[in-house]
């Protein structure tokens, strides 16, 4: 799936393609085996075939919804985890952040991030599969990052002249740097990454 062929400002698991609705018993079948079987042997191995077989739902039918094995992958897995690394929101920009960024690394930690990783790996040759993992996974969760970063620029928490985008990257990019590399992503680093770069947000008195 290209990004041209999904919303602007919608996720992967948001995104409607043409043709008849999709049942919601066959959609959640399908996302509920896409990700047991990246679960089990990673999308390197992973095939639409293998999902209409655990499914049960016709591969014709999967094929409609999802034109790539790297669309229905990355659907799969957001369906499973965008909850458990959605953004709180408090009085305090800088504690959601460090929030997050906590549920992130111990979303990485496990079966989820070995899923990633392979998802990353995969879109170096496949152009479509990085298009959807940016489009799903990486457009949301920046556009929720620098909502926050904007609520602390008006809350007077950060400081106005902030870079967002640079700020995201310090944030969010040595996570998954450690991912690839096969560093531990522990807590105790992610609380130093995030106050040693949040620090440098925090408006003047």
């Amino acid at each position: 799936m290209t990004a041209a062929m999904m919303t602007p400002g919608k996720t992967a698991g948001q995104v409607r393609l043409a043709g008849r609705p999709r049942s919601s018993a066959c959609r959640q079948a399908i996302l509920r085996a896409a990700y047991e079987l990246l679960s089990e042997s990673g999308l390197r191995n992973f095939t639409i075939e293998g999902v209409a077989a655990r499914s049960g739902v016709a591969r014709s039918t999967i094929y409609r919804w999802w034109p790539t094995k790297g669309a229905l992958a990355i659907e799969g897995f957001l369906e499973a985890t965008a909850s458990h690394i959605t953004f709180p929101h408090t009085s305090s920009a800088k504690a959601d952040l460090k929030v997050q960024m906590r549920l992130v690394a111990k979303m990485l930690r496990g079966g989820a991030g070995r899923i990633l990783c392979g998802i990353i790996a995969e879109g170096q040759s496949d152009p479509e599969t990085i298009a959807a993992f940016a489009v799903g996974y990486l457009t949301p969760r920046r556009r929720e990052c620098a909502a926050i970063l904007r609520r602390g620029i008006d809350n007077r928490e950060f400081r106005a002249d902030l870079d967002i985008p640079t700020v995201q990257s310090a944030l969010y990019s040595p996570l998954h740097l450690r991912l690839l590399l096969r560093e531990p992503i522990d807590d105790p680093w992610v609380e130093n990454l995030a106050e040693t770069v949040l620090r440098g947000c925090l408006a003047g008195d």
